[in-house]
């Protein structure tokens, strides 16, 4: 992993930059929104923390290559690239450092997938606008995308607009920037977030196509697969679905272009307002994603998942069975017909006693997923060795 070698270079505080450590009670209170950050004692932060920099990461690609991986996530960050969200213009050392990482992938013959926001957005653009609860937004989001997708137009081919996108209903300040106070209507905010983050999305696939015509653009979906299921009671099973479909909402609408019913009738019923304009519904049916690349974890529900992955930090215990990644591949397939990546299946716990043999089983079940299932995969990027957040 590839961190903070920029820490010098003019990158202001980004949304993750003002979370409490992991394990901290007051965490969880900021993601979910419940708690202003503001207001949480500085003893909660590791202040004085030393990011994990490496500087080698060029002998780390050619490693890779060696070991015979052929691509490699990584994620840009708004934050180094437009420190407010308010400049005219990104950065043009991050730019630089951006591009001698693409290069040394390209000349190692491996195909770079970059992830455009990862939870990442400037601290200034919640302070001034209130984050993605603002329609403003989704002009400082184009312009971002814009720029990098005209400078790596001949370099970078799949593209990844929101990874997680799910998680800002669950934890809807890490997703989103949304904090609550006493009045406010949460599930509007939410979903009025959602929404905006989905034009987004459409706008800057669109806007891809007319700039490199060859672009592939996915959406990325964390799932979970529950090993008890065949337990539940009917009750149970009925209330895992409706978590699923709350799931699913999101790359539904990427790949479909336009809401389920199920959901219309949900904003119906609890009269929310989300602002669907004509201009939205067309902007959706337009920029449909080409590809679903998706995480995947052992957990009883996403609420599980989400909290265990970013509030505990308790990802030993997520090793998914592998048969059940195989299982989670054909039914996504079924859905949504579209090429899969899988692109993790917490792995980033390297010295787990049972990673290895869970890595090499899942490469089994992902090859009869192929072989047997006809399901079209463009990769499988474990979350050991695959990303570079910086």
């Amino acid at each position: 992993m590839i961190r903070n070698i920029l820490s010098s270079n003019g990158k202001s505080l980004g949304i993750t930059d003002i979370l409490p450590r992991y394990g901290e009670d007051y965490r969880l209170s900021v993601m979910d929104g419940t708690v202003d950050y503001r207001t949480i004692p500085l003893g909660a932060y590791d202040l004085f923390k030393q990011g994990s920099s490496k500087q080698d990461y060029l002998a780390d690609i050619e490693k890779i290559k060696t070991m015979g991986f052929n691509t490699y996530q990584l994620s840009f960050s708004w934050t180094r690239l437009f420190p407010t969200g308010e400049e005219r213009r990104p950065d043009a050392k991050v730019l630089a450092f951006y591009e001698s990482i693409i290069d040394a992938l390209l000349e190692n013959d491996i195909e770079p997938i970059v992830s455009l926001s990862h939870f990442d957005f400037p601290l200034h653009l919640y302070e001034k606008y209130g984050a993605w609860k603002s329609r403003q937004m989704i002009a400082m989001y184009e312009k971002y995308c814009e720029a990098v997708l005209t400078h790596f137009k001949e370099k970078v081919t799949y593209w990844i607009t929101f990874k997680e996108m799910s998680a800002l209903s669950y934890l809807p300040f890490l997703g989103a920037g949304l904090h609550f106070d006493s009045t406010e209507n949460q599930e509007q905010q939410i979903w009025l977030a959602a929404h905006h983050q989905l034009i987004a999305s459409a706008n800057v696939v669109k806007l891809g196509q007319t700039i490199n015509p060859t672009f592939q653009f996915g959406s990325l979906i964390t799932i979970n697969s529950d090993s008890h299921q065949e337990n539940h009671s009917a009750t149970d099973a009925l209330g895992h679905e409706l978590n699923r479909r709350k799931n699913y909402i999101f790359t539904d609408v990427q790949t479909k272009g336009h809401y389920p019913n199920h959901f219309l009738r949900y904003i119906e019923r609890n009269q929310l307002d989300l602002g669907i304009t004509e201009e939205d519904v067309f902007a959706l049916r337009e920029g449909i994603v080409d590809f679903v690349a998706f995480s995947h974890y052992a957990a009883e529900n996403i609420q599980d998942l989400f909290t265990n992955k970013y509030v505990r930090k308790n990802v030993e215990t997520c090793l998914a069975q592998p048969v059940l990644l195989r299982i989670a591949m054909s039914e996504l397939y079924e859905r949504y017909h579209k090429p899969l990546l899988v692109i993790e299946t917490c792995s980033e716990v390297s010295d787990h006693p049972q990673l290895a043999k869970n890595i090499q089983d899942n490469v089994q079940e992902i090859i009869k997923s192929v072989e047997i299932d006809g399901i079209e995969l463009l990769g499988y990027t474990p979350f050991s060795w695959s990303d570079v957040n910086i």
